[in-house]
């Protein structure tokens, strides 16, 4: 018995670490599709709901993350880069914090993020997973390109080039 449960352990540990992070749709068992997604809205840090549907037309990376993810804060840095260096060319960030406003306040502050922070404490975890992110762990990412259709998720830190890379080929033409 002892054998068995081991086995099945070792077989799921394998299948996770196996598993690839990045995909070119939304994962399997998710049920978002972008008007899904575009049809969402959450609160900003001022408590006003804001549509997702104001960013479509652009190239939107939404960015699910928590002040107590320490891979999440890792990652702030590098999509404030981004979004300084590409939102004069249609790119927009958004966070989708799992957080309370108070914490999501305080961080956009210290970490002078500079794209918008919806915080949703009770909603952000499951809207996550609706979008693809089977295991409900952060960061995680959706990629929307400008005619509206999801381009990628990826669960976990993007590098620097590997999202520059990304948002050079999904830039909106112009």
């Amino acid at each position: 018995m002892v054998i068995l449960l081991l086995f099945g352990a070792a077989l799921l540990v394998g299948r996770l670490e196996t598993e690839p992070s990045v995909s070119n749709a939304v994962n399997r068992g998710s049920d978002a599709t972008a008007s899904v997604i575009y049809a969402t809205s959450f609160p900003d840090l001022t408590g006003k709901q804001q549509p997702i549907a104001q960013w479509s037309q652009r190239l939107l990376i939404i960015n699910f993350w928590a002040s107590w993810c320490a891979p999440c804060l890792e990652e702030v840095p590098l999509l404030v880069r981004m979004q300084q260096k590409y939102q004069g060319r249609g790119l927009q960030i958004i966070g989708i914090a799992a957080d309370s406003q108070l914490n999501s306040a305080k961080f956009t502050q210290k970490l002078a993020i500079n794209y918008p922070i919806l915080p949703d404490e009770s909603r952000a975890i499951a809207f996550s997973k609706r979008a693809g992110n089977r295991l409900g762990l952060l960061p995680f990412s959706v990629v929307l390109g400008a005619d509206g259709q999801i381009v990628m998720t990826k669960l976990g830190v993007f590098s620097e080039p590997e999202l520059e890379t990304l948002i050079i080929k999904h830039l909106p033409k112009r």
